[in-house]
């Protein structure tokens, strides 16, 4: 019996031996190499860290990243059958999708074009009231249909008259005329002055050139004609979309700049929501009830609001216009205007058709809201009319100095012309453009060379650019390049219109806006017909 027992305990021990025995985490010297794991488990790990790996790489976000290694680890079960080349086939396609997944950037501004603004404080009721006064003559009078659903946008980019903002035959387009003024200042003289974007046509000519000189292996310097040859007049007149935010940027921050005078400037665009509670004596129009108001101290700040929002002043069809007029008026601020406008301090800047009056349009053009043109101080005189009594012996004040940007001006004939009193420095900028106003009709006449308007002699024979974004006949799609000869000034043969057989007909209303300023030249149109 006793021999029985013991058989069995020494079985029972034996089963007990053959059980496999558990796995203990063993302790290992300093420098020793630690135990390899599974191959299975080996080839997983290295797969997710290559995905991860080239999720970097190609600076992709870490939303992407948690992406590709969960995806990885639901395959993980699937890769276990497969063979390694098979795994690290998928490797790749994994890393491949990633690679040409697209992280789209916004453009400047975008974010803001398609959101709330929010920035600035909001406008309260007596500003709002009296901007709606100063502007269309009446707190309840609500803004022109036209005026409320205008961007100022450019025409299409990189193509003949890139440069120029499209107009529409009503009053917003003596306003985006005059803006036009400041944009070409930016194109022609200030943004060379700062080395601004150079053109698409420009950067590839440029790169092209590169890459032939260093193909053909020569390593010479261009001569200095070439070094200092900028862009074509055709290149430059052909922005890109880039170069035409910065036209304006840089022009909306100098029209600014110049009208606060050294006073805080404003832009002020509509917000979501309305800024104060409306009563019976304001007209709710959808955009001055909810404007936010953005005062700027320094013209770097101010050009940080209107990048980042001139995507929503550029929409077509935006409220990009109505908010510059608005950011206007407030920069000014109401007793500046009211002194700039002196006995006409009660008419609205925007008279009841919609057109611009001389007042807004000089506070554009000069950065005052002056109603008059001439030069100086004028004294109103006698005259047989009611109105002029009335005014009799009280001054006018007119333009003190010259300006930037030129005016010239033709109504009809030569009588109403003069009614304008259009003093000389109007007429004879420090730069070469020219506002033009012929038979109510605006345009802009300019020249890239600054010199023009420092050498008389340069003024002999030279060429004007005409912009207006008027309709051309077909055949004649081009940029409008007059040339202007002023040397046979004095020796042209008076003709008797009674001596000829056929009436002649009149010259063309630029022509003779032309020959306010230069008196006797000749206007050579290049093969266009004559238009305004």
């Amino acid at each position: 019996m006793s021999k029985q027992m013991n058989r069995r305990r020494k079985v029972s021990k034996k089963v007990i031996s053959n059980e496999p025995p558990k796995r203990t985490e063993e302790k290992r010297p300093s420098g020793s190499k630690p135990s390899q794991p599974p191959t299975s488990a080996k080839k997983i790990h290295v797969s997710t860290i290559s995905v991860v790996k080239s999720a970097s790489v190609e600076n992709s976000s870490e939303k992407l990243v948690s992406e590709a290694n969960s995806s990885e680890d639901e395959t993980d079960g699937s890769d276990l059958h497969l063979s390694s080349a098979d795994k690290e086939q998928r490797a790749k396609d994994n890393r491949k999708l990633l690679r040409d997944r697209v992280i789209y950037a916004r453009k400047v501004g975008e974010e803001a074009a398609t959101g709330q603004v929010l920035d600035g404080e909001p406008i309260d009721y007596e500003s709002a009231c009296k901007i709606k006064e100063l502007a269309w003559g009446s707190s309840n009078m609500p803004p022109k249909p036209e005026w409320l659903k205008q961007g100022i946008v450019f025409r299409p980019c990189d193509q003949l008259f890139a440069y120029g903002l499209k107009t529409h035959k009503n009053g917003t387009k003596n306003f985006l005329i005059s803006l036009q003024a400041y944009f070409l200042k930016q194109l022609l003289f200030d943004m060379k002055k700062t080395g601004g974007a150079k053109s698409k046509d420009e950067s590839s000519t440029k790169r092209q050139k590169n890459k032939n000189t260093f193909s053909s292996g020569s390593r010479s310097r261009p001569q200095p004609t070439e070094k200092c040859k900028g862009p074509s007049m055709a290149q430059l007149l052909k922005p890109g979309e880039k170069i035409q935010q910065e036209m304006l940027v840089g022009g909306l921050v100098e029209l600014l700049s110049k009208i606060a005078d050294g006073k805080e400037t404003v832009l002020c665009l509509p917000g979501p929501d309305n800024c104060f509670q409306p009563t019976a004596h304001f007209g709710i129009d959808g955009i001055t009830e909810k404007l936010r108001v953005m005062r700027c101290s320094k013209d770097e700040e101010l050009r940080t609001y209107v990048k980042k929002y001139s995507a929503t002043l550029m929409q077509e069809n935006g409220i990009g216009l109505i908010s510059v007029l608005y950011s206007v008026i407030l920069t000014r601020n109401f007793n500046r205007l009211a002194y700039d406008l002196q006995d006409q301090a009660t008419n609205s800047l925007i008279d009841p058709i919609g057109d611009c009056t001389t007042g807004l349009l000089n506070l554009i053009i000069t950065g005052r809201a002056n109603p008059y043109l001439h030069n100086g101080i004028m004294v109103v005189e006698d005259e047989d009319n009611e109105e002029s009594e009335e005014f009799s012996g009280e001054e006018r004040r007119g333009m003190e100095t010259r300006n930037d940007i030129g005016f010239l001006i033709w109504d009809q004939d030569e009588e109403t012309t003069n009614r304008f009193h259009l003093g000389s420095r109007l007429k004879t900028p420090t730069l070469p453009i020219w506002i033009t106003r012929c038979n109510g009709q605006f345009g802009v006449l300019f020249n890239p060379n600054r010199e023009l308007m420092r050498s008389y002699h340069a003024e002999n024979r030279f060429q004007l650019y005409y912009y207006s974004d008027a309709e051309m006949k077909k055949g004649e799609y081009k940029e409008t390049l007059l040339t202007i000869d002023t040397r046979n000034v004095g020796n042209q043969v008076v003709v008797d219109p009674s001596e000829t057989e056929f009436e002649e007909a009149p010259p063309p209303p630029l022509e003779k806006a032309i020959q306010t300023k230069w008196e006797g030249s000749t206007i050579d149109w290049g093969g266009i017909t004559p238009y305004i």
